[in-house]
């Protein structure tokens, strides 16, 4: 009960922090700098995923990740688009709607991380999912390159292979599939972050 209620409280939480840093304005101060950089971060896909894999992959159970996650994105969304039409008298129903098939879909995915941290036999293919995705969203790759698009998503993604390490060969395979899932995800996606 305790996670459930921690899940919930943080998403309400960060959904307020949030907005809130999306309203900064950076007059040239470095606290106004500061705050203008993680209203960006938290603009962005990866730091969401960091958090909701981190969620599920040490939850006491599959249904608690599925749960915990769910609970989380709704938390963080409600807070976040309320907080937004409060602010500018507005509810942006198409961003609501895209970041609420994110929310129904975390269940699902969550239990798919939960056991590929927890369950050996899944722990060298299902964690390549959240690393391939965090992958699409630090490097700009293609058939014949790869460029760093963002570097806090690249270290989060050396953050979420800690969290699924095993051993050194689960890891390498690991990274192994994670670009090609990036690859796969960069070629069918059709948005770009």
């Amino acid at each position: 009960m305790k996670e459930v209620i921690f899940s919930l409280a943080l998403g309400v939480l960060l959904g307020i922090i949030s907005k809130y840093l999306d309203t900064i304005a950076v007059d040239g101060s470095w606290w106004s700098i500061s705050l203008s950089y993680f209203g960006d971060l938290f603009t962005r896909l990866g730091i969401w995923i960091l958090i909701a894999t981190f969620i599920a992959a040490y939850s006491k159970t599959s249904i608690n990740a599925a749960i915990n996650t769910f609970l989380f994105f709704i938390g963080m969304l409600i807070s976040y688009y309320v907080y937004s039409a409060y602010l500018f008298g507005f509810f942006p129903t198409s961003y609501f709607l895209w970041w609420g098939t994110l929310a129904i879909v975390s269940p699902f995915l969550a239990i798919l991380v939960y056991k590929g941290k927890q369950k050996e036999k899944f722990a060298y293919i299902l964690p390549a999912l959240p690393l391939g995705l965090m992958l699409s969203l630090s490097l700009a790759i293609g058939p014949f390159y790869i460029d760093i698009s963002y570097i806090e998503e690249l270290i989060m993604y050396v953050v979420l292979c800690v969290i699924f390490y095993k051993q050194p060969k689960q890891l390498a395979v690991v990274i192994l599939l994670s670009f090609i899932v990036a690859l796969i995800i960069k070629q069918i996606s059709p948005y770009h972050f």
